[in-house]
């Protein structure tokens, strides 16, 4: 069993292991890069002096810190877990190796958590080589959201991007699917990065930008996928596998009934984002089932599918399941003439979640004399559920034009992982009207241009991602039930009012598809289409202003019945703006103020003119004395309060009452069974329950027959 000071040069089963260049690690402070001493890579070290920080979050419920140890290194390095701190030391275990165990922590809930690791006090360097957490767990950067609605300026969200070389690929959004594409990019693309984002638009649209560069790839071919314009190209469909490199991945499974050769040519190389490697089965009737299944981690909504055929299928389905045995038909393929060679996308109705899906082939064109199903590329796709669009940004026209993208936000090499790799942008060379501007090339902020045919190293592209605002979405009111529809038919999804979680979860975003069967609901007669308003970011308008005064009447009088004598009654508060009180010692009835003379006026409480004009300040009734001549036989009091504020910066608030009195020495027996109850739990110890409100005294004797005294008395429970 692994302890703390092991060596662990790769995760356990059951672990999964993120280095520490991962970008979803946060170094605040002083740190340095050099190679690692022990496996290979790089190690990252704080500095002697000054508070280092690392800051991540991460999903999962077990944690282990993996670092270099040494004599002279940190001895109480500080962990802190959803703001419960702890400590450790960079001192345990085999001296100057990397991944040494220094920090383990297991039992967590599984959710989201927070760290934060940081020196206490300087004086000691000390290392991170890597973190450990659940293999189905995930490392979130601190600035991190899963879902758009999150994101505001610096916030950042992931994405997956996959791409043969030299064409522009399918792009995921939201998900962690696979490791990171590398910062120096190349001409094919397979791997994860994060869009930050940067600002707004005039419509309040969210604008983000790649933290790297991610592909090598011509303005040409950019262009030709729509991806170059001003306007860009809108993202309809969002791919849900990442570019697998074995059967299996963190998103997904994949199988094949056969395959040709279990060494070259096996199921999951119809996933691994490459067009030159493929899947093909073994060779067949024109009518043997061939089946291609891919089973997802949690349940994903497929609208689409893309197939790009070595051995095409002639007639197929593609189907969903639960649960692997009961499989619902979502598309049927049947095609005329064979299509080896060719690429060809398929897009059904499906607003259902599944695990599995699956290519159910049942008859075959033929090939060279035989029957075989293969794929270079297979890929499953979602709808969007939002407007996205892909672009370049703006560079600049010529190197002394600032008003543009890349000047006002690419302005640091670590958050924008640049390394001397230029971006193609959308912008024109004034000087050249068939070259586009190249940024980052050669330093961040270099201006440059090229041909737009370039594919030579160093130049690729960084992607503007653009999100609109949600699409409406549409509900049905049938009486007081909100309703949706869908394959199956009407379903209730609840009552009115309905909610957003109603609109985002099961709203429609096309009347058309439920307009034939608005006939079969019950309630015609009070039937209402209930439309989601898109929620726009900023542009924002902010208002400013000052509330109109307010008039706060106590409900219920205060009794002083019981009270010999008042000394004195005081209120506190503050008052940055205007207070003022008025007193009623007829149940509310009348009102009154002192004045500065001495002398009692009356006062309209109902009119805030008047009630300013006369009443008194905190101070003006703090001196009060005459309290028992005013309240007379009745010794009743009720007050009514003013506020206003003059500016916004104003605080006007009210926080107590505070009576000084004298109260009446005046006792009556309490009746036994009524008033109270007593009883004996032990020879000395009295019990009592109060039964009736009130001022108690309680008189207690000593002595029975034996000499026992009561040394306790309490309010127990009988």
């Amino acid at each position: 069993m692994t302890t703390i000071g092991d060596q662990l040069l790769t995760p356990e089963a059951g672990w999964r292991r993120y280095e520490n260049d991962s970008p979803a690690i946060s170094y605040i402070g002083s740190w340095v890069v050099q190679p690692s001493a022990g496996s290979g890579g790089n190690a990252i070290y704080a500095e002697r002096s000054g508070k280092n920080k690392v800051k991540f979050n991460f999903y999962g419920h077990k944690l282990r810190i993996l670092g270099v140890a040494n004599a002279g290194y940190h001895p109480d390095l500080r962990i802190v877990i959803d703001g419960v701190e702890e400590s450790y030391s960079a001192i345990v275990g085999a001296h100057n190796q990397s991944a040494i165990l220094q920090y383990e922590k297991l039992g967590l809930e599984f959710k989201k958590h927070s760290v934060e690791i940081y020196n206490n006090g300087d004086g000691f360097w000390w290392y991170l080589d890597a973190i450990d957490i659940d293999a189905d767990g995930r490392l979130f950067h601190p600035d991190e959201v899963i879902d758009v609605k999150d994101l505001t300026v610096g916030k950042r969200i992931r994405f997956n991007y996959l791409a043969p070389a030299g064409a522009f690929g399918t792009i995921s959004v939201g998900k962690e699917m696979s490791g990171l594409l590398p910062n120096a990019p190349a001409t094919s693309a397979n791997g994860d990065g994060y869009f930050i984002m940067y600002g707004t638009n005039h419509k309040g649209d969210k604008l983000l930008m790649a933290d790297r560069n991610i592909q090598i790839i011509s303005w040409d071919a950019l262009n030709t996928a729509g991806i170059a314009s001003g306007s860009g190209l809108p993202i309809k469909s969002l791919h849900t596998t990442p570019g697998l490199s074995g059967y299996s991945s963190a998103v997904c499974n994949v199988s094949a009934s056969t395959e040709y050769d279990t060494a070259s040519y096996q199921a999951w190389k119809a996933f691994d984002g490459s067009e030159t490697t493929y899947w093909t089965s073994t060779a067949a009737t024109e009518r043997t089932e061939e089946i291609l299944k891919i089973e997802y981690s949690t349940p994903t909504k497929i609208t689409s599918y893309y197939l790009y055929a070595i051995y095409s299928p002639k007639k197929w389905v593609f189907e969903a399941s639960h649960d692997g045995t009961s499989w619902d038909i979502l598309h049927t393929g049947n095609e005329v003439s064979s299509w080896h060679g060719l690429k060809k996308t398929f897009s059904f109705n499906n607003d259902k979640a599944y695990t599995q899906y699956r290519i159910r082939v049942s008859e075959r064109f033929v090939w060279n004399g035989h029957y075989y199903v293969g794929f270079y590329t297979a890929q499953l796709f979602t709808s969007s559920d939002i407007e996205i669009t892909l672009r370049l940004p703006t560079g600049g026209v010529n190197a002394s034009d600032k008003d543009n993208e890349w000047d006002k936000y690419m302005t640091d090499d670590r958050i924008w992982n640049n390394l001397n790799h230029g971006s193609w942008t959308s912008t024109t060379d004034q000087s050249n009207s068939k070259a586009r501007v190249i940024r980052g090339y050669n330093g961040l902020i270099n201006w440059t241009s090229g041909t737009t045919d370039l594919t030579t190293p160093g130049r690729g592209f960084r992607p503007v991602l653009l999100i609109e605002s949600i699409n409406n979405r549409f509900l049905v009111q049938d009486g007081t039930d909100v309703k949706t529809y869908t394959s199956s038919g009407w379903e209730t999804v609840g009552t009115t009012p309905p909610t957003d979680d109603m609109f985002l979860n099961k709203g429609m975003l096309d009347l058309s598809t439920c307009a034939p069967y608005l006939k079969d609901l019950i309630d015609k007669s009070t039937l209402k289409i209930l439309v989601s308003k898109p929620k726009r970011e900023p542009t924002v308008a902010h208002l400013t202003g000052v509330p109109v005064p307010r008039i706060v009447k106590m409900k219920h009088d205060t009794s002083f019945l019981g009270v010999a004598k008042i000394n004195s009654l005081t209120l506190s508060g503050t008052e940055k703006g205007v207070l003022r009180v008025a007193i009623s010692t007829d149940s509310g009835t009348t009102w009154g103020a002192k004045q500065k003379d001495g002398s009692w006026t009356t006062v309209d409480v109902n009119n805030s003119i008047d009630f300013r004009a006369k009443a008194m300040t905190i101070d003006d009734f703090n001196l009060i004395q005459d309290w028992d001549e005013k309240l007379g036989q009745a010794r009743n009091l009720r007050c009514a309060f003013y506020f206003e504020q003059s500016s916004t910066a104003d605080e006007t608030s009210l926080d107590s009452l505070t009576m000084d009195v004298d109260l009446l020495d005046s006792w009556d027996m309490a009746m036994p069974g009524v008033d109270y109850k007593y009883g004996y739990n032990r020879n000395t110890n009295l019990r009592v329950l109060l039964l009736s409100n009130g001022d108690y005294k309680i008189n207690v004797g000593s002595g029975g027959g034996n000499g026992s005294t009561i040394t306790e008395v309490d309010g127990g429970t009988f």
